[in-house]
């Protein structure tokens, strides 16, 4: 191996997720600084019949990242910058489009862009993710109008095998093909089912080193927060009041106990809509988030407290969540975007795990699966002694463009059941969770604990329609199989 690769990489270095639910010692994991670091290291891995897969700061809890050969850090390529308009085609010219490297995690992204007065038009529930590993599992916020991760995306580029450099856009992408030659040696894809196969292709069509991404100026949301009981809130499900709601809210969210508490279910529910920075209410408590949901989220030490209780007094589950759901109602909270669309505190996240599932935004299914998801939440109660730890997160996206998208194609409701790692029988609940949703018709979420799905491969063939164009595209542009990996073989989609 060359100096150059020796010096950036460690020999067998152990690396893990978050929640430590995912381990891996592969044979080298390398720090590349830039995409010549990455030729390198493809070209020297295909030397030696190895493969390549890159990681991010391990949000996801599935087991997309395991790679036993050369893996990738890729957290030192953190630069963003507004795309050059040379070799853009004017209809684009005008656009905010923003040039980032894969490994920025969007917290430090949220900062550079509000210092360029720009904004994500979306994020996740959290902030510590790379941009490549939120785009490539296919992450998503909530708002039926507003875009997922892989929606954002105008252009990415890749090394791939052979070290080969690639950019891939579109068929009526934003490059100007002629210019594009004579300015630049990567070679230009513009192609839809290459792209949208690209956009989310669980790192298995290369190694991706910088997206382009189109992106909104600097946006204010106004939140209020509520709480609901499950009976009427069914009721406004089932008349269509609760999805008027969601079609003419900028972002709608909720979240369920699966317990009963004094006869009925509590719901929380948010609402943010985007308001003008003048509009600010007058008050301390519109510009600051529930004090002790904030604080509760963000020390280690509460949320290690909260996993021994649950463990000592599982029984009282249904209390501790129904005393979390109440804490987080506020009468409003006004600031930047990234800051609202924030919900949880670095400490949940890494103790949380969870499955999630996609199914159509149509009111009687989700009323169908959330009162299944409290009718098993009572049977592992009463006939495991297994409780689950967290609320039932609901939340909205619009249809997605890329093949491997759970909402491709149509307007959806995501369905979470997140635990706290670690409690008693986490993953026996989330096993039972996937059994359920699976004969319910839900899609998985590809960044969530989904082991079931390895036994299902004809299920997700069925759900994933266009699949074989995803999967003939990853054998054209990897024949030798170099970013192939076990995921993507367990799923059955090689």
């Amino acid at each position: 191996m060359e100096p150059r690769l020796k010096s950036i990489s460690k020999e067998r270095y152990t690396w893990h997720n978050a929640t430590s639910n995912v381990e891996v010692t592969p044979l080298r994991f390398f720090y590349p600084e830039d995409k010549d670091d990455i030729i390198e290291i493809i070209k020297d891995a295909e030397q030696k019949g190895l493969r390549v897969r890159a990681v991010g700061s391990g949000h996801s809890f599935s087991e997309a990242t395991i790679c036993k050969d050369y893996l990738l850090s890729m957290k030192k390529m953190d630069e963003v910058f507004r795309t050059p308009k040379s070799d853009l085609k004017e209809e684009f010219k005008e656009k905010h489009l923003v040039s980032i490297e894969a490994g920025i995690i969007l917290m430090v992204l949220n900062k550079k862009l509000d210092a360029m007065g720009l904004a994500l038009p979306n994020m996740g529930a959290v902030d510590f993710q790379t941009v490549s590993g939120a785009l490539l599992t296919g992450t998503h916020g909530t708002g039926i109008k507003q875009p997922a991760f892989p929606d954002m995306v105008r252009s990415l580029k890749l090394v791939g095998t052979g070290g080969a450099l690639i950019q891939i856009e579109p068929s009526d992408g934003m490059t100007d093909a002629t210019t594009h030659s004579q300015q630049s040696s990567l070679k230009l894809i513009q192609d839809d089912k290459t792209f949208y196969s690209a956009i989310l292709s669980l790192g298995a069509f290369g190694i991706i080193y910088e997206v382009t991404m189109e992106i909104k100026q600097t946006f204010w949301l106004q939140e209020k927060r509520y709480i609901k009981k499950w009976s009427k809130l069914k009721e406004e499900l089932q008349s269509g009041e609760f999805m008027a709601l969601v079609e003419n809210t900028d972002f709608v969210a909720f979240r369920a106990n699966p317990y009963k508490i004094k006869g009925d279910h509590t719901c929380a529910i948010v609402e943010q809509n985007i308001v003008r920075e003048e509009d600010k209410p007058k008050g301390f408590m519109s510009l600051q988030r529930n004090l002790i949901s904030t604080i509760f989220g963000d020390i280690e030490y509460l949320i290690e407290s909260t996993i021994r209780q649950m463990n000592r007094k599982p029984q009282n589950a249904g209390k501790t969540i129904e005393r979390a759901l109440n804490a987080t109602k506020d009468i409003s909270y006004f600031a930047k975007s990234h800051k609202v669309l924030y919900q949880s505190g670095l400490a949940v996240i890494r103790h949380g795990i969870s499955s999630e599932f996609a199914f159509d935004a149509n009111a009687e299914k989700m009323v169908e699966v959330l009162e299944r998801i409290f009718l098993q939440a009572s049977i592992n109660a009463k006939n495991g002694k297994l409780y689950q730890s967290s609320h039932i997160p609901v939340r909205f996206v619009p249809p997605s463009k890329a093949y491997l998208s759970s909402a491709y194609k149509r307007k959806t409701a995501y369905i979470d059941v997140p635990l706290l790692h670690n409690t008693i029988g986490d993953f026996e609940i989330l096993e039972r969770y996937q059994e359920m949703m699976i004969g319910l018709g839900g899609i998985p979420h590809w960044g969530k604990v989904n082991n079931k799905l390895y036994e299902r491969n004809d299920f997700i063939k069925s759900k994933f329609k266009d699949w074989k164009i995803w999967s003939d595209l990853r054998k054209q542009l990897d024949p030798k199989g170099t970013f192939l990996n076990d995921f993507v073989v367990k799923m059955g989609l090689s």
